[in-house]
């Protein structure tokens, strides 16, 4: 009978061995939280985790609700236990009213300001792409500077049925990945795109196109390309912060904005794409590489000689981020923390905890 207890004791434990670890719950978190408006679900993370990014461990769907993904205003959300693991229960709010029904929004994962245009817009473009897409010729009486009502001829026929948004390509960046045993090599360009004007057709033959200023934000030159306004649908900002696999990295090479120094709220670009795995609401730890000493013992110093030998010191933490939209072999992505301004070139790799 002992040898048999022994037994049952150990087949017990075994599947706690393969269990997920269980999400870092904040001390004093709330049995219940009603979700207010202007709530975001890294806020409501926040509120019970330690790490927002353990959202999915805790998080669990409701199978008998549509969309149970979406959380909304006045939804109240309960933390239960199942199987010796924490999770949230939502249940749904419902108003019995004579009034006519309201619509409410979901909550999204960031602030609207912070997404919406870098989700819904076009923000990059693939260096094939570009080389295909019309562009601007000019105006028929070479003025440079366009109002709205003008007319500004493209170098294609373009369907008058759609809208089209006329963009400047700002900045070029590229990645270079040598072959391994597992993956094949990448070479790959991509290039920030800025808004300036939109456009509707108002005339087109076999070669060209006429179209006449809506709005603008900027003066539109010639050269500048032009891509069909997107239409299609609300776009998606309510994806769960989540940890990417383990054995994922990414490098940040550039900032949007092109300024030199990056900190919190910045949207950057990283050298990985939906191609790579990426999707969006990964959340990443950033570092940037350690310092270089040379010398000997009793001389040690920074490195100041670039042709001799040294000694790379560890890595130094400087923030977090989180992707907003993966594109091929790209993904744009904006900075929750920053504990310092950093440059380009640091390392973005999955969070430990």
């Amino acid at each position: 009978m002992k040898q048999l207890g022994i037994i049952l004791s150990f087949m017990l434990f075994i599947p706690s061995l393969f269990a997920a670890p269980s999400p870092l719950l904040k001390k004093d978190i709330p049995e219940v939280y009603t979700v207010k408006k202007g709530d975001t679900l890294w806020d409501i993370s926040g509120v019970f985790l330690e790490n927002p990014w353990s959202w999915p461990q805790l998080w669990e769907k409701n199978s008998y609700i549509k969309n149970p993904h979406l959380i909304y205003p006045g939804d109240r959300l309960h933390l239960i236990w199942v199987n010796g693991q924490p999770k949230l229960s939502l249940k749904k709010h419902v108003k019995l009213s004579p009034k006519a029904r309201v619509i409410r929004d979901p909550i999204t994962t960031l602030p609207g300001y912070l997404m919406l245009e870098y989700v819904a817009e076009n923000k990059l473009i693939s260096q094939e792409s570009a080389k295909s897409q019309p562009q601007v010729l000019g105006a028929s009486d070479e003025r440079g500077y366009l109002s709205v009502g003008d007319i500004v001829w493209a170098d294609q026929p373009l369907a008058p049925t759609t809208q089209w948004r006329v963009y400047r390509i700002e900045e070029t960046f590229e990645r270079d990945d040598a072959a391994t045993e597992t993956q094949p090599a990448v070479e790959a360009k991509v290039m920030t795109l800025k808004e300036i004007a939109d456009l509707t057709v108002t005339a087109a033959d076999e070669t060209t196109s006429q179209l006449r200023v809506d709005t603008y934000r900027q003066e539109i030159s010639q050269n500048d390309i032009l891509l069909p306004l997107l239409v299609s649908g609300e776009p998606n900002l309510s994806f769960s912060p989540s940890t990417p696999p383990e054995s994922m990295t990414a490098n940040v090479i550039g900032q949007l904005e092109g300024r030199s120094y990056i900190s919190s709220f910045d949207v950057v670009v990283l050298d990985r794409g939906h191609l790579d795995g990426v999707e969006s609401g990964y959340v990443f730890d950033l570092f940037k590489p350690g310092a270089k000493v040379q010398g000997k013992k009793g001389s040690y110093h920074y490195k100041d000689n670039p042709f001799a030998g040294s000694t790379q010191l560890g890595e130094v933490s400087v923030g977090k981020l989180m992707v907003l939209r993966p594109y091929e072999r790209f993904s744009l992505a904006v900075v929750m923390q920053s504990l310092e301004p950093f440059k380009p070139g640091v390392i973005a790799v999955p969070p430990t905890r």
